[in-house]
């Protein structure tokens, strides 16, 4: 996106006031410019982002970081996979946050070999490991927990959080999602006994410590997040999906919603239009109450996020796309669009939606070629007083498909484009949006899978993005007239550079510095290469310490360590 510093406005502040004032009143005119463009600088140099390495792990370069996990005031936890040399293990380890040195690391046993990682979450001083087991003998899918203290106690005990009974394993799947406040989580269980079964839907809602069931809601309908997939020697066969579950929040109220899309018009194996729902349950609930978010015209949504403002309202956000096909050149329309939810009465206050605009798609780089395959993902919803923040980001999926006889393969390649934010202001509107360059590939994926690329955290003035960037980028940025297009893309970590991009609250103006060069340890945001241990789109990368303060993961070549970033606005 191209970017205009304030000195170029000076000269045209002048000249206005050449035209229709007097000199005195030039004069006045000048200092103002210069003033604006002060404290516009001051601001820029003062953004800062100080780093403080911690001390090597010493960590066998097999056992591969999964994701990370904001624990108290003072610790945080990882959980790890090893994979290789000595068979597969599962360990949890807990962090000082003053130190980055690792207090303790647990191997977790996960049982027989068919019991599969959920997801891993902290609550009340205890991480509670979720996994799933199979049993093909007794036609019968169960979800199971174990604990870690803070202290290091391992919990040899299993406990069964639900077992449904289905003949297949890809008629079966959880999604989990956890309260505010650490203290709930709530448990989506889709299952059918058999192919000619009908699927239902389980809402378990469960406290801890304990992991005691305080509800359970059963309706009609398949939820899946990922469409099931059956794999024959030669073929491939998908399962279609009744209803697409978007996102899935539980409140410290313990209000349940869920978004999900579902056919608009099953009957017509043609019309492929979706209506956008969202369901609430709560402990009063017998059966779900459901909005239809209308839109004016019908659009393809596929990821969206939940948060509660400051109001005590639920807002609702994503990207939406519409694909007008046509003789010549389709046309597409891409935008942002939130939902604002009175959780009393349980109706739409707010549902603004704003398109991008052609400054914005020429920034994106989305040329008509490419605009029809770009994909969005909604990344965070950041609340600040009345105001929200929506953050995400633009890619494409490439897929490659091999012939060998009668054999078809495919891989995956991902192009990561650019971080897209939005500031929702008190009343229910969009009042800018803006992009953060960011050219990123991975290629070779034996199957499809999203890895975030970046993080993204708030402050009082600004939202701070972090991500690797090639190193030639960076003079472009301090170019007023740089196009999108002259940027080099990163394809792999050492030789990169660690950067960031702020965004003021305030106007939406960005400005980008580098962190530190990746040359030995490098900010890792692929830790986990075992595509069965993949860790799930939506986990988190970084963990967050004290006011503006954050610590990453970084590697060299086996070797790791933590690092603290201090923000400075």
């Amino acid at each position: 996106m191209k970017q205009f510093s304030l000195w170029f406005q000076i000269p045209l502040l002048f000249s206005a006031a050449i035209n229709n004032y007097s000199m005195k009143k030039i004069f006045l005119v000048g200092l103002m410019a210069i003033a604006i463009l002060g404290a516009d600088m001051a601001s820029v140099m003062a953004q800062s982002v100080q780093v403080t390495n911690g001390p090597d792990l010493n960590s066998d370069k097999n056992n591969n970081m999964n994701r990370t996990m904001d624990g108290d005031e003072n610790s945080f936890y990882c959980y790890r996979v090893r994979s290789r040399g000595k068979g597969t293990s599962f360990y949890v380890e807990k962090y000082d946050k003053k130190t980055m040195k690792q207090e303790f690391q647990k191997e977790v046993d996960l049982g027989e070999s068919r019991t599969y990682l959920e997801d891993v979450f902290y609550s009340n001083d205890n991480v509670y490991v979720f996994s799933r087991q199979y049993d093909k003998e007794g036609d019968k899918m169960s979800l199971y927990c174990q604990t870690i203290s803070s202290k290091g106690v391992v919990d040899l005990t299993k406990t069964m959080i639900t077992s449904v009974k289905s003949d297949h394993y890809e008629f079966v799947e959880f999604t989990i999602a956890q309260n505010p406040k650490k203290t709930k989580f709530i448990v989506k269980s889709s299952h059918k006994p058999d192919k000619e079964g009908k699927y239902v839907t389980d809402f378990i809602l469960l406290t801890s410590p304990g992991l005691k069931a305080d509800w359970t809601k059963t309706i009609d309908g398949q939820y899946f997040v990922n469409e099931p997939v059956t794999n024959a020697i030669f073929f491939t066969f998908k399962n279609g999906v009744s209803n697409h579950l978007l996102s899935l929040m539980i409140d410290n109220a313990d209000n349940v919603y869920y978004a999900y899309t579902t056919r608009a018009h099953p009957e017509n194996k043609k019309d492929e239009s979706e209506n956008f729902m969202v369901g609430k349950f709560n402990a009063s609930s017998s059966t779900p109450q459901i909005l239809n978010l209308k839109f004016d015209d019908n659009y393809y949504i596929s990821d969206v996020e939940f948060k509660q403002n400051k109001a005590n309202e639920i807002v609702i956000g994503g990207f939406l796309k519409d694909v007008v096909e046509r003789k010549g050149r389709d046309l597409v329309k891409c935008g942002i669009f939130s939902f604002t939810i009175n959780t009393d009465s349980y109706t739409i206050t707010a549902n603004p939606v704003k398109f991008f605009d052609d400054k914005m798609l020429k920034a994106l780089e989305a040329k008509p070629k490419h605009l029809r395959s770009f994909r969005f993902k909604m990344d965070y919803i950041l609340p600040s007083g009345n105001e929200v923040f929506y953050v995400g980001e633009i890619y494409r999926r490439i897929v490659v498909e091999r012939r060998s006889g009668m054999m078809v393969t495919y891989t995956y390649n991902y192009e990561y484009m650019d971080v897209i934010v939005a500031k929702l202001n008190a009343s229910g509107q969009f009042e800018w949006i803006t992009n953060a360059p960011l050219r990123n590939n991975i290629g070779n994926l034996p199957v499809p899978h999203v890895f975030k690329q970046y993080f993204a955290t708030i402050t009082d003035k600004n939202i701070f993005i972090f991500n690797n960037d090639h190193p030639k980028n960076m003079e472009r940025y301090v170019k007023a007239d740089f196009e999108p297009e002259d940027l080099k893309t990163v394809t792999g970590i050492h030789g990169s550079s660690f950067v960031f991009s702020s965004v003021s609250m305030a106007t939406g103006k960005i400005s980008h510095k580098l962190i530190f060069e990746n040359d030995t340890y490098c900010f890792a945001p692929i830790q986990e290469r075992n595509p069965q241990f993949w860790p799930p789109e939506k986990a988190e990368i970084f963990v967050p310490g004290g006011k503006n303060e954050v610590f990453v993961y970084t590697e060299d070549r086996g070797k790791d360590r933590f690092v603290k970033l201090n923000i400075k606005d």
